[in-house]
């Protein structure tokens, strides 16, 4: 087989890390021990150990930030590697300076190929890097990846001449010159014309996919992952290869859940609109008497801003990284301290917000003190824009609408509710664009109108610019009547996302197991006892789901392969 010339190109932009923190031994052949002599190495130093032995290198070029510069030449200092590295340092990069770095640093070294990784994964695999370099050569190949393993595993091998059509491909897109790098990347830019490229896939023996795992150190909750990973390969004697690893993971409850990436924070006790697919209003009646409706009770218990402050630092602290959410059952715009709530979340830049909404409150005014907000807030750290937002349209027809929102009104504008939540898209987009989402909860009641709503919204001129959400119909494990239309759920169960990535946190801090619990609320309350604390206390249940057991209400629900962030 003819060898190729090649680099190694590392990403070491990052916004958000953990890749320089010590957190990994030397070496993982060692019995786990506690203490600090457990944690001499980091994340980038492994994957600098792993570039390091790839066949037929030229050069290993390192992409930086001026954040990062400093711990990335201290590490290659460190592991005596000054003449096998050149750094590259930008202030920030996107995905068409990534691929201009990379194609000028092929042509600078010669190289037919480019060997690309975050440098933020502990756990490469040798072994099968290599079979996807020789497949590469193999089969002609422009790009090559793994396929089917965890991410994070794996690098990606790209032709040097594709380089450059993938930078004219990119350069066709706006969003390439302005969004962050991210482990997608490459692959997205494949996507805008897939079919002019040689792939090839090397295929994982069993698709593991399905667990959304990502062994790096990106963020806390990845992080943690790789930690618990590590020990517990080092506990059991297990090799580090990918197929090992992956193994590992499916069955290790440590390892799959760690820290929320979404929580549903309940602000308000009143909604404007009630639906046919929304429990909360009938469980409210039943606990307190009335519906939860502004002419029933003029006085709702809402969450306090004090409380909530108490809380986003809690949020903020224990996940680092998260979309909180600020309505749960309810409308959030009926609270009268929203636009602070708004603030106070904003306000941590490794949150993101997410309000869903019927849109019959929102004004152009609110609108616009948001998108003021957020012109005032530091930037994410994360991946998810600073504010998201979910219209519940639910129909195409106004007739159709009324039979799912059953209070439907006319608003101080004049507006019909459904004139409103349509008018809440145009004027949302206005200000949040590429952040709104016409939302379509599908059942029998409105399935006729589904394919007209989608071809409405999905087209690229429509109010939302063909973003558009089609929401599953959610029984509440028989708490509502079955109004599917169809069955989604998988041939095989696994493990619920939900257990392991949501907590969902009633007005009163109290929190029940997951939102199919609506009002029964037992696994704590975070204003009491605080947001990590419940958190640990609500874990057995993802135990359980790995075993194949389903106690209780989880035993009659088909919300486990749904999943939000």
């Amino acid at each position: 087989m003819k060898a190729m010339k090649n680099i190694v190109f590392l990403y070491a932009g990052f916004v958000q890390t953990h890749a320089f923190d010590m957190l990994f031994p030397k070496d993982f052949s060692a019995s786990p021990e506690s203490g600090a002599s457990a944690r001499e190495k980091s994340a980038f130093a492994l994957v600098l150990d792993w570039a390091k032995e790839i066949r037929d290198r030229e050069k290993i070029v390192i992409a930086a930030s001026r954040q990062t510069e400093d711990k990335v030449r201290r590490e290659i200092l460190k592991a005596d590697m000054e003449g096998e590295c050149a750094v590259i340092v930008e202030q920030g990069w996107s995905t068409i300076l990534l691929l201009k770095r990379m194609a000028e640093s092929a042509s600078q070294y010669g190289a037919s190929c480019v060997i690309y990784s975050m440098a933020d994964r502990p756990f490469l695999d040798k072994s099968l890097t290599e079979s996807i370099m020789s497949d590469h050569v193999k089969y002609l190949s422009e790009y090559t990846f793994a396929d089917g393993y965890p991410a994070g595993l794996s690098p990606e091998a790209v032709d040097s001449g594709a380089l450059n059509i993938m930078l004219s491909l990119a350069s066709r897109k706006e969003s390439f010159s302005t969004d962050r790098v991210s482990r997608e990347s490459l692959f997205s830019v494949l996507r805008e014309d897939i079919n002019s490229f040689e792939i090839e896939t090397v295929i994982a023996p069993k698709d593991f996919r399905m667990l959304r795992l990502d062994f790096s150190c990106s963020s806390r909750a990845a992080t943690i992952a790789c930690v618990h990973l590590c020990r517990l390969a080092m506990e059991k004697g297990s090799s580090f290869d990918a197929l090992s690893l992956a193994h590992l993971a499916a069955s290790s409850p440590d390892v799959q859940r760690t820290v929320p990436a979404f929580y549903n924070v309940q602000i308000a006790g009143n909604l404007s609109t009630t639906t046919i697919y929304n429990p909360y209003p009938e469980e409210f009646r039943k606990k307190y008497g009335c519906l939860p409706v502004k002419k029933e009770n003029p006085q709702p218990v809402n969450m306090g801003l004090e409380q909530f402050k108490g809380l986003v630092d809690g949020m903020a602290s224990l996940s680092e990284i998260a979309v909180v959410g600020l309505s749960g059952f309810s409308e959030p715009l009926t609270h009268p301290d929203f636009l602070e709530f708004v603030q106070t979340v904003l306000a941590k830049p490794g949150l993101s917000l997410l309000v869903e909404t019927d849109g019959t409150l929102l004004t152009a005014p609110v609108a616009q003190k948001v998108a003021d907000i957020v012109k005032d807030s530091p930037d994410r750290t994360g991946s998810w824009p600073a504010v998201i937002w979910i219209v519940s349209v639910d129909a195409f027809s106004e007739e159709t609408y009324c039979k799912v929102h059953t209070n439907a009104f006319t608003n101080a504008n004049g507006l019909r509710s459904f004139d409103s939540a349509k008018s809440a898209l145009v004027t949302l987009e206005k200000y949040f664009p590429g952040a709104v989402y016409p939302q379509f909860v599908r059942m029998k009641d409105n399935e006729d109108e589904l394919e007209k709503f989608y071809r409405f919204y999905h087209d690229a001129e429509s109010p939302c610019r063909g973003r558009l959400i089609i929401q599953k119909y959610d029984s509440y494990c028989g708490l509502l009547p079955d109004l599917k239309s169809a069955d989604l759920a998988p041939l095989e169960r696994n493990p619920c996302w939900h257990c392991k990535r949501d907590m969902m946190i009633l007005p009163d801090g109290s929190v029940p197991a997951c939102r199919e619990f609506v009002l029964e609320a037992d696994c704590g309350n975070v204003f009491e006892e605080g947001v990590d604390t419940v958190w640990k206390k609500m874990g057995s249940l993802t135990g359980s789901h790995i075993q194949g057991e389903y106690p209780g209400k989880c035993g009659n629900c088909d919300e486990y392969y749904t999943f939000n962030f």
